[in-house]
């Protein structure tokens, strides 16, 4: 049996994973950057949540706000993420 950290820790990785699919759209469609409330609605994580995995997996810094929300680049956040949960498919280019 897992402890707490442990499960937590696998918890945060597996909602990562599940938000790589929905990166790997927006990368392709083209989009540069995605806000905050947009991870937090596709990854299902709270807002303290989803800040531990931007910093466990460090995802690069935001490089910008629209209209008061941190952006995040796409392509570096889906990078990062996938690494970070050993997805290593969203890594290679294609």
């Amino acid at each position: 049996m897992k402890n707490g950290k442990e499960s937590y820790e696998y918890m945060l990785k597996q909602q990562a994973a599940r938000l790589l699919p929905r990166l790997d759209d927006f990368r392709r469609l083209g989009v540069q950057s995605i806000d905050r409330r947009t991870l937090l609605n596709e990854s299902g994580l709270n807002d303290n949540e989803l800040q531990k995995l931007i910093h466990d997996g460090n995802m690069p810094r935001h490089n910008g706000k629209r209209g008061g929300i941190k952006t995040y680049d796409v392509e570096a956040a889906l990078k990062m993420l996938a690494r970070w949960c050993q997805r290593y498919e969203y890594v290679v280019e294609s």
